[in-house]
Parts: C-alpha cells; sequence; structure tokens
C-alpha cells in the first residue's frame, strides 16, 4: 500500500488526479524504499509531491487549473495540445549525421511532442539557479577566452591539453580571432537535473551552436493558450524578455563602426534537425535566415545576396557547427559553410556567434575540473555542481570506469558514441573497457543520477498511449551575453525523458513548458541592465525588406508558389474524375457516363501521371464497364495518395510543406494551421485506406470525396492567406508568378488533352461540363450563357475574358503585372518579353478558329495555341531559374584536403 493522500480541501476530481499521480510513481520503486519526495537517495526527487506526500505550494495553480476536469481532461487537453503543434508547424528532423553528410537521404520532419502538463518551478528556487547558471557561463567564457589566449589553465595543468586538443571541437585556427562583444562565448545552455535532495546538477553544456530557444518559447505559446485557467493562475514569468535581450546582445557584439549592423541567423538548411528553432529564432528576433548560398566574402567582407545586389553583414548567428562554417580554411569537405569566413572574422570585419572554436567546452571531460577551474579562474566555488563524472584520462578515474562499467554512461568524445553500462553485454563491456585502455583520453563516463519526477501525459516511448504518469524530467536553460553579465531565460526548454534502464532516462522523448513562478513583489527580470535605460534601436526606413530577397529565399516562394496551384488544380481535376465516377456508378444510362475513361486519360497526361497510376480504362469503347469503373477508382486514388509519384496530390503537398519549410521565417503562424488541415486530411486518408484495403488495390470513394473536400478548403484558404496576409513585396511577387505560370500549364495542358479530339456530342459534352467545373467556370458560364454548353462560349471564358481570373490571358496579365513590378535591380527584360509575346499571339487568335476540326477529327489551331502558350511559359520559368534563382557554383578545391574535423 502506498502512502495516503493527506487531507487537501480539493475538489473530489482534483484529488483523484493527484492521488492516481502518486500512485504511478509509487509503483515505479521499491515500496519499502518511498519515503515521500526523495528522502532515500535512490529515489528521485519529486517535482510535484513533498516529503509528506501533500502538493508543493507553487504547483497549486496548475494542479487546481488543470485536474478539476479528470484524467479525461487532462488527455482531452494533451489531444488538443498536439492539434495545435500540427497547426503551428511545430516539427523536428531526425537527421542523424545528415548534417555531416549532405548526401544521406532526407527524412521526413516529425511533428514536435509537447507534454502538456508544464513543469512548474519555484520562483525562489530559480533565482537561486539563475544565479548559478550564470556564474557557469562566466566561467566557461573565462576559460575558452584561455583556450584560444594564453593557455594558462593548460601550462598550468588545471586542464589536461587532450580535454582540449583531443576535442572535435577544437579549432585551431580560432587562436586569435577576436571578438568585440563583452564576453567570448555568447549563447550558453545547460541541461539540469536535480538530485534525490532536490540540488540542481548539471548533465551537459551546449556552446557549439545551442539549440532550443525557440521550441521554449514556441511551447510558451501554446501551453498558454490551451492551459488558460491555470496559465492565469500561476502566472510564470515570460519568456519574450529574454528573445529581446537577446536582440540586443547581437546588437552589442557588432563590429566597431558598424552603427546600424546587419545581423543574420546562419542555418545549415531546412532539412537540418531543429529547422524549425532556427526559423522561429529568426522570427522572433526580426533578422534573416541565411544559408550559405545566401551569404559570400567579397575582401575580406561577409556579403548578403539581395535582389541582384549584396548587402553587408555585420553579426552572424551561427547554427551551423564551426567546423563546416569554411570550406577554405576548415573542412574542404562541407556544402554547409561560406569559403573566406575565418578570413572575415580574423580581420574584424563581422562577428560570429558563438564563437569558432567554442564547442571544445562541451567535452565532458572538463567536469572533473570544473571546480577547480572555478577556483582559479573566478575565485569562487562553483554553484552549479556537474553529474559525477569520470576521465579515463587520469589513472585514478580510468580505474573506478573499469570497476564499475557496467554501473555507467559512457561516452567516446572524440566520435560521439555513447554506451550504456547497464545494457552492455559481457562481450560488448570487455570490447569497450580494451578501447578505454587503448585511448584513454578518448573516454568520459558519467554516473547516472540526477533526474527529478514530475507529472506528465507525454508517451513513454513512441507509439505508446496517453495517461497521467510520474516521468524523468530535466531542464536546459540558456544564458546570453551582456553588458551586465550574462542574462538567463526565466523557464527554459523542459524535457520528459524516456523511463528506462539506469542511463537511458537521457533520451528525451517530449517536450515541456517551464513555468516560473513570480515571487510576490518581484517582476520579470532577467538580469538586463538595459532594460532600465531608453534603447535606440537600428530602424530601417519602409519600403522593400531587401532581407527576405536572395535568390534561394525567391526561388522557395516561387516554388511554394507553383506547388500550392499544382496541388489545388489536382484535387481539382481528381475530384471532378470521382465525381464522374460516381454519376456513372448511380446512373449508368445517362449520356456522357463514357466520358469518365477520356476525362482521366486527359487528367493523368495533364498530371504527368500517365503510366504511373496503373491501368487505366481504355478509351475508345464509348462506355464505361463495372470493371473500367474499378479501374478508374483504383487509379483516383493512387493519384490522391502515392506520395512517390510526381504529379500526384500527395507529392504536390509534400514538395509545398517542403517550399514553405525552406522559408518558414518568411510564413505566418496562421500558414501552417492551414497546411495541417491538409496533411491532415491525406494522412487520415491513407490510415483509412490501409485499414480497409491492406493490399492498395481500391479506395471508398465517399473516403476519397471527403479527404478531396478537406484538402481543397485547405488549399483555398491558403490561396486567400497568402494574397490578403502578405505583404506584397517582391517575394510575394515572385510566389504569384509561380501561381500564374502553373495555372496558365495547367489551363493549356487539360484543354489540348480534353478538347482537341472531337467526340460525339453526348460525350463532348460531358467533357466540356468536366472541364468548366474543373476550371471553376461552371457557374459563371451559365450566369451568361443558358443553354447547351458549346465549344466557342467554353473558350471565350476559359482563354479570352480578361474578367475571369481563372482564364489564361487573366495569368498572363498577372505574369505581366508581377514582372513590371519588381524592383529594377531584379527584372528581367527576356521574361518580360516572352510574355508580352504570349499575351500578342492569343489576342491575333480568332476564337472561331479554334473549334474548327479537320479531316482528322482534331482541331489543329487549338491544338498549336495550347503547344505554343505551354512553350512560352515553361520558357518564363525556366529564364527565371538560369538568371535570378540560380545558386552560386560548388566551390571546387584544388588540393586533397581532409575530411577530419580541424
Amino acid at each position: 500500500m502506498h502512502p495516503p493522500s493527506p487531507p487537501s480541501g480539493r475538489p473530489a476530481q482534483v484529488s483523484a488526479v493527484v492521488d492516481r499521480y502518486r500512485s504511478d510513481r509509487f509503483g515505479l520503486f521499491d515500496p519499502d524504499r518511498v519515503r515521500g519526495g526523495g528522502a532515500d537517495a535512490s529515489i528521485p526527487y519529486d517535482e510535484l509531491i513533498d516529503a509528506d506526500g501533500a502538493v508543493r505550494p507553487h504547483w497549486d495553480g496548475l494542479v487546481d487549473g488543470v485536474a478539476r476536469t479528470g484524467e479525461a481532461g487532462l488527455t482531452r487537453t494533451a489531444t488538443r495540445l498536439r492539434t495545435m503543434v500540427a497547426d503551428e508547424g511545430i516539427t523536428y528532423t531526425p537527421t542523424g549525421d545528415r548534417v555531416a553528410s549532405p548526401t544521406a537521404p532526407p527524412q521526413p520532419a516529425q511533428l514536435w511532442e509537447l507534454d502538456s502538463v508544464p513543469l512548474v518551478v519555484d520562483g525562489g528556487q530559480w533565482a537561486a539557479l539563475e544565479s548559478a547558471v550564470a556564474q557557469r557561463a562566466v566561467l566557461l567564457d573565462r576559460l575558452l577566452v584561455d583556450i584560444y589566449g594564453e593557455r594558462r589553465t593548460l601550462t598550468s595543468g588545471l586542464v589536461a591539453p587532450e580535454m582540449v586538443f583531443g576535442h572535435p571541437g577544437y579549432i585551431r585556427k580560432a587562436a586569435g580571432l577576436g571578438n568585440p562583444g563583452p564576453h567570448a562565448l555568447f549563447l550558453h545552455a545547460t541541461d539540469i537535473g536535480r538530485t534525490a535532495d532536490g540540488s540542481p546538477v548539471v548533465w551537459a553544456d551546449h556552446t557549439q551552436a545551442p539549440s532550443g530557444i525557440g521550441y521554449a518559447i514556441a511551447d510558451r505559446r501554446l501551453t498558454s493558450r490551451a492551459l488558460s485557467r491555470a496559465f492565469g493562475r500561476v502566472g510564470p514569468r515570460a519568456m519574450t524578455t529574454f528573445a529581446g535581450t537577446l536582440r540586443l546582445a547581437l546588437f552589442d557584439h557588432a563590429p566597431p563602426g558598424a552603427d546600424d549592423p546587419t545581423v543574420v541567423v546562419f542555418s545549415p538548411g531546412s532539412l537540418s534537425e531543429t529547422a524549425f528553432d532556427q526559423a522561429y529564432v529568426a522570427s522572433q528576433l526580426g533578422f534573416p535566415l541565411v544559408e550559405s548560398a545566401d551569404l559570400l566574402v567579397v575582401n575580406g567582407v561577409v556579403y548578403m545576396r539581395s535582389l541582384g545586389s549584396l548587402k553587408r553583414v555585420d553579426v552572424i548567428l551561427r547554427r551551423v557547427d564551426a567546423a563546416f562554417c569554411d570550406p577554405l580554411d576548415l573542412r574542404t569537405d562541407s556544402r554547409l559553410g561560406v569559403a573566406g569566413l575565418v578570413e572575415a572574422i580574423a580581420r574584424g570585419n563581422v562577428t560570429v556567434v558563438n564563437t569558432l572554436g567554442s564547442g571544445v567546452l562541451e567535452n565532458p571531460a572538463l567536469h572533473t575540473v570544473a571546480e577547480r577551474l572555478s577556483r582559479a579562474l573566478l575565485d569562487e566555488d562553483l554553484l552549479l555542481r556537474p553529474v559525477e563524472t569520470y576521465w579515463a584520462g587520469d589513472d585514478l578515474d580510468r580505474s573506478k570506469i573499469r570497476a564499475e562499467l557496467l554501473e555507467l554512461v559512457i561516452d567516446n568524445v572524440r566520435t560521439g558514441e555513447q554506451f550504456l553500462g547497464p545494457e552492455l553485454s559481457s562481450a560488448q563491456s570487455d570490447t569497450v573497457g580494451d578501447r578505454i585502455d587503448a585511448d584513454p583520453w578518448q573516454w568520459v563516463a558519467r554516473r547516472p543520477e540526477g533526474f527529478s519526477v514530475a507529472p506528465s501525459m507525454a508517451p513513454a516511448a513512441p507509439g505508446a498511449g496517453m495517461r497521467l504518469r510520474a516521468a524523468p524530467v530535466a531542464i536546459r536553460t540558456f544564458a546570453v551575453s551582456s553588458s551586465s553579465g550574462y542574462s538567463v531565460m526565466p523557464g527554459g526548454l523542459g524535457q520528459v525523458l524516456e523511463q528506462g534502464p539506469a542511463g537511458s532516462t537521457m533520451r528525451a522523448v517530449a517536450a515541456k513548458d517551464v513555468w516560473v513562478t513570480s515571487p510576490e513583489g518581484v517582476g520579470d527580470t532577467t538580469r538586463v541592465a538595459e532594460s532600465a535605460q531608453p534603447v535606440s534601436l537600428p530602424t530601417t526606413g519602409f519600403g522593400i525588406d531587401r532581407s527576405a530577397t536572395s535568390p534561394r529565399v525567391l526561388a522557395d516562394l516561387f516554388w511554394l508558389g507553383r506547388y500550392g496551384e499544382r496541388a489545388e488544380l489536382t484535387v481539382r481535376l481528381t475530384a471532378v474524375a470521382r465525381e464522374r465516377y460516381q454519376a456513372r456508378d448511380h446512373r449508368p444510362w445517362m449520356p456522357g457516363t463514357g466520358a469518365l475513361p477520356l476525362f482521366l486519360s486527359a487528367v493523368a497526361t495533364t498530371t504527368a501521371t500517365a503510366g504511373r497510376l496503373g491501368p487505366l480504362p481504355p478509351v475508345d469503347s464509348g462506355h464505361t464497364t463495372v470493371g473500367d469503373a474499378t479501374l478508374a477508382l483504383a487509379a483516383l486514388g493512387r493519384l490522391t495518395m502515392s506520395r512517390s509519384t510526381p504529379g500526384s496530390i500527395a507529392h504536390a503537398v509534400d514538395r509545398l510543406v517542403a517550399a514553405a519549410r525552406a522559408a518558414r521565417d518568411q510564413m505566418s503562424t496562421s500558414t501552417w494551421m492551414v497546411l495541417g488541415t491538409i496533411e491532415r486530411a491525406l494522412a487520415d486518408l491513407a490510415h483509412t485506406v490501409a485499414a480497409d484495403a491492406p493490399d492498395d488495390s481500391s479506395v471508398d470513394v465517399d473516403d476519397l470525396a471527403h479527404a478531396h473536400e478537406a484538402m481543397l478548403h485547405g488549399l483555398l484558404a491558403l490561396a486567400g492567406l497568402q494574397a490578403e496576409s502578405m505583404v506584397h513585396d517582391p517575394g510575394w511577387l515572385f510566389m504569384d508568378a509561380g501561381r500564374r505560370i502553373e495555372r496558365a500549364l495547367v489551363l493549356a495542358d487539360i484543354t489540348r488533352t480534353t478538347l482537341v479530339d472531337a467526340h460525339d456530342p453526348e460525350i463532348e459534352q460531358a467533357l466540356l461540363e468536366a472541364f468548366l467545373v474543373a476550371n471553376e467556370s461552371a457557374v459563371i458560364y451559365r450566369r451568361r450563357n443558358r443553354g447547351v454548353v458549346r465549344l466557342r462560349s467554353v473558350l471565350v471564358l476559359a482563354m479570352f475574358d480578361e474578367t475571369n481570373p481563372r482564364s489564361m490571358i487573366y495569368q498572363l496579365g498577372r505574369l505581366r503585372d508581377d514582372f513590371v513590378a519588381l524592383p529594377d535591380e531584379i527584372r528581367s527584360a527576356a521574361v518580360e518579353r516572352t510574355v508580352e509575346d504570349l499575351i500578342a499571339e492569343l489576342r491575333r487568335v480568332d476564337p472561331a478558329d479554334l473549334v474548327a476540326v479537320d479531316d482528322s477529327d482534331r482541331r489543329a489551331d487549338l491544338a498549336e495555341l495550347m503547344t505554343t502558350l505551354a512553350r512560352g511559359v515553361r520558357e518564363v520559368s525556366d529564364v527565371l531559374g538560369r538568371t535570378r534563382f540560380a545558386p552560386p557554383r560548388d566551390i571546387q578545391p584544388l588540393w586533397g584536403g581532409t575530411v577530419d574535423a580541424p
């Protein structure tokens, strides 16, 4: 029996939830050793319940605000929060070594897992932790300066040279590189847990390119909405102040003479593991997100490509690992860096933060000398001790590691390998031991301790269900350099850890928002001295945002427009074919049902999926059999769901989402909500088909119809959002041009495949009606032309009506307007001339000539016109790709460089 609940005076449903948690926590451990909140050193500290079994006071607001709905309410909140994560497009990408190996196949982005129960931290305890984190940042800053400067810590024996020179984070080229800011270490993140008595303990330092700030701020945005009642009761300290501090700190680190500094966030790209985090931080700070293709160095100065010109860059917030930042001076095989960046830093023309070489501070071997370093460099006792750590380069520590190998977490700091002692077999243990003896300086071992437990609704493992449970947790804190010291984010990125054998709790399975309570009378001060003084921020005039106009960004937005339109038009075409299938299924005797094979063939040709959809019904039978209809439905299912088939709806949606992620810092949060509905519609359909027809031989037509409607709603919302909620800057003009190009191409192709060949009147009438519906012109046609649908009238509406936003002349006119509205630096005379020629060609045509049928029952003039228009529009797209979107050529080293980290 576990200890009874103390009287609380809370509603019954609240007490029931607390009892459920207490019971789960009790079940994790030996009942004979559980004595409340962690009195036994082998029992983790409990964040929620104290030693007497009562809820800790700083949790009252959350418990009363959340648990009153019972565990069922907690489940509903968790489900709602997961939907919100999808709507916001918060993802991470499991990449393995993809950043180091760009040729590795990309993996799909996964939804961010956010626990619906925040971690509440007492404000008084946080104040002490904040001071300790700031002290640790100062200590590491002093050590970083010494490592790349006088190296007294090495020559005096405080730090073994192997700890520095043997770590892959050490960059020889960084020696002597200056930093105009108040500190060499700009941004510092620390993974922190608690020991059984509640004392904080450090598991790891992140100084290379710390990630998680964007995730933490995004998590707060969602939990404050999903848990509004509890959020109001607790009133946690705001995180947004830290973003402001970070922004000011970046300006402070600008090189001398940069009165209005240009700051960029340097990303390895949209396929990196934390691409969302990088883009969200850039968006919150208001700085452009750039990749290597956006930057170049000329005469020792870093520039950003913008609108056909170059804009000088003064400060780079680096999210690319240092070794990959410069293929000229560092890793020659890197495609993520900028050639000449090291030289630009050495000349003092640009500041890169974190500074190159700061990753050496991540070596856990430094934990073994942290206390001595604190006394030597700060003349202070260390406030935040690291977890018990052993370095095999020390004889005594190596003996300890060999004796207790099966109880420790063992890391090879050179290769990045990690071994969990409790999970090693006897043979594996011997192998690891032999490797430690062979190269002892490479090996560090840590004792798996220092994780408290807290209530969680996150799955215990991928695929597991949601339930209230006690889960191991940790916090990643963030500290940024400022003129007054280091400013610490009030909160951080909470982590729910995997429950398992000792040591395996180091793997995070979900994130947690961290709510720091405000002590009475204490405001939201985060040690930002600047906040008390008037601040003069750099300003820019109104007009074109040149930060969003690098060739890469323009290309991403252009293809965002094209894939958005392609997805919408493919949905429309597929939906019309499906409706014709349903009409044939319900009323096979009706005239025109034989048009289904013809229209389906036209759709396959237009979408370039012919031959990839399986067998299609024959087009020359004049009627549709039951077998033909079955083939048609199967083809429509594949045209909708096959992600591996270029031209399918699923493929277009995947490319649309990829383009949006590549330009994430240009997108509003509403964009992700809309994209989420489209992706969910596809996922739900695929799930239903997998459950009902595992052999992928058929799909229910009603399920298909529901998916088409949901996707069309989302795609229409996306088009409206882009038209009405995005600034019409050059990026938008290229995005709109992409839409117009795609719509013109599809219109030309579907016209050629459905209307060029003459058919029997009944079939032709059915094809004309399908054409009008697919082109969103049926209603306006009926309003203007009462009676029978006639080809000439259809072509006038679809080709020549300048008031019809679906007509060919309208697309060409919008293309011309978009290109003329571009700034002079990126206008293209060749493109504008081609569009004008196409408009003139179309206006010279007499509609009567287009309907004339020759001896082979073909409308040759119509076919020739569609071919001419499609060829011209494709030429426009190709010219843009060659001239306006072309990335810089890859650098080819003339020597056989090494791929080893410097």
